[in-house]
């Protein structure tokens, strides 16, 4: 029982992970779109790529060690 629920847990994590993934990818989107004065688009980019690449690599490891265990 114990091994199945850290399965699904880990599973669970992953998933939510690379749905954060989705969601900074459009708000990045959304926001270079808006072209507000005061935002760094560079900065911007670079944050929000770094923060999707993390989270979606993050969720790919977790849903990986759900299938190993």
């Amino acid at each position: 029982m114990e091994k199945e629920r850290k399965t699904v847990v880990l599973s669970e994590t992953g998933k939510f992970l690379i749905d954060i993934a989705k969601l900074v990818f459009g708000g990045i989107i959304l926001a270079g779109i808006m072209k507000f004065e005061t935002v760094n688009t560079t900065l911007l980019y670079s944050l929000g790529g770094v923060a999707v690449i993390g989270c979606f690599i993050g969720g790919l490891i977790f849903m990986y060690l759900s299938k190993k265990g």
